[in-house]
């Protein structure tokens, strides 16, 4: 979005209030609508009156909350369609051109009031994976953070989508996708005996990331 007011002096002709907005008629004819919650604490809303000269940093500030608001109501649509994390709903405006800071002070407000949500946000992303998929849960945190999710974050969600019952039904899927990565089982067993075949089982299932209690269950299974 170009800077249609910074550099110039202007004054405010009419203003229209509506629902955390002011949209302004300037004296040059541009109408400018900025989100009021966007403008600095030195330059109030009560500021922008008909009458009122915008020149210099008010000029800058206006610019702003109304680059602001434009990628607000973007994020906006967004989120009303799927969850959205920090990272992706970054990355998604920017590519819809939005400035890099009113992206920032966006996500920062959005974050704010709740809407956006990374820790909601992964524990969403997780819960049809763990309980349809088929990776194990070092190749889901790496997929978390890979969508920029961070490790903390990623772990906790995992932490608490992952209970034990999820954790084994999970597992034995994982087995059952990855069962041509083993070793064939009767090969295996002539070879190196029963034992051989258990051991990389287990270190099969621990390079996947299943607890040791999910593995030592599994093996008490069979």
């Amino acid at each position: 979005m170009g800077r249609a007011v910074a550099g110039k002096t202007l004054t405010v002709e009419s203003v229209e209030p509506g629902h955390g907005t002011l949209k302004l008629t300037l004296n040059d004819g541009s109408v400018v609508t900025i989100g009021t919650a966007y403008l600095p604490p030195e330059l109030p809303e009560a500021f922008f009156c008909p009458g009122a000269i915008i020149a210099d940093e008010k000029g800058n500030a206006l610019d702003c909350a109304a680059a602001c608001l434009a990628a607000e109501q973007a994020a906006l649509r967004l989120v009303a369609r799927a969850e959205q994390c920090t990272a992706g709903l970054s990355r998604k405006l920017q590519r819809r051109k939005h400035e890099p800071d009113a992206v920032r002070f966006v996500l920062d407000r959005l974050t704010e009031l709740g809407l956006v949500n990374d820790a909601r946000y992964a524990e969403l992303w997780l819960k049809p994976r763990i309980s349809r998929g088929s990776k194990g849960p070092r190749m889901l945190l790496a997929a978390l953070q890979h969508r920029g999710i961070d490790r903390k974050t990623a772990g906790a969600a995992m932490d608490a989508s992952l209970t034990p019952d999820a954790e084994a039904a999970l597992l034995r899927r994982c087995l059952g996708k990855s069962a041509n990565a083993l070793p064939k089982t009767n090969a295996l067993k002539r070879e190196y005996g029963e034992q051989d075949e258990k051991r990389q089982c287990r270190m099969f299932l621990k390079a996947e990331g299943f607890s040791a209690a999910a593995i030592e269950e599994y093996e008490d299974s069979l």
